[in-house]
Parts: C-alpha cells; structure tokens; sequence
C-alpha cells in the first residue's frame, strides 16, 4: 500500500525500505537469550521528505487484511482511510 502524504506536515512521503524489528528485551543474566524465542516484526518504513518524520506500517497486513476501508471525503469527495483524522487531499478534518 503506498503512503504519499505525511499526516503532520502533508508533505511527499518516500518509501525507505522493509525492515525487521527484533521482539523481546534484554534480561540481566540471560542477554539476547530472549530474543531467540521472541522473533521480529516485518515492517515498511516511509520517511516525510520535508519533516522527516518515520511511519511503519505492518509489512503484508494490508495484502492480507483488505486493508483500512476507504470512504469519501465530506468536503471534496476524495477516497481515503476511515481512520484518517484529516482528509490527505484537501486538508480539512473530518469530525468537524
């Protein structure tokens, strides 16, 4: 699923790369012990070229859940994500 505007500064995001996020935590006397059992989550990574602000997205989540329904904007009619607090094309907020 591709992520085009930032939801801070709605600015151009760019896909930076898939990365995996270790699960677990270090322990005292075991160290990275617990990490062998806790696995990792695959993730995409998007940075907003003007604020550089990060977002991650669960990698494959979309692919398999259908994704976040989309519905239409109030104000300009433009499809977008339910959950969006903003519309990402003309800016106004949804729950006014």
């Amino acid at each position: 699923m591709e992520r085009e505007i930032c939801g801070r500064c709605g600015g151009a995001m760019a896909f930076i790369r898939r990365e995996k996020l270790q699960l677990g935590q270090y322990g005292i006397l075991s160290g990275h012990l617990s990490h062998l059992c806790s696995g990792a989550l695959e993730v995409s990574i998007y940075c907003c070229r003007a604020c550089k602000k990060l977002e991650f997205y669960a990698a494959g989540s979309e692919e398999d859940e259908g994704g976040i329904p989309h519905i239409p904007c109030p104000h300009c009619g433009q499809l977008h994500e339910m959950d969006d607090p903003k519309c990402p094309y003309c800016r106004k907020r949804l729950l006014e």
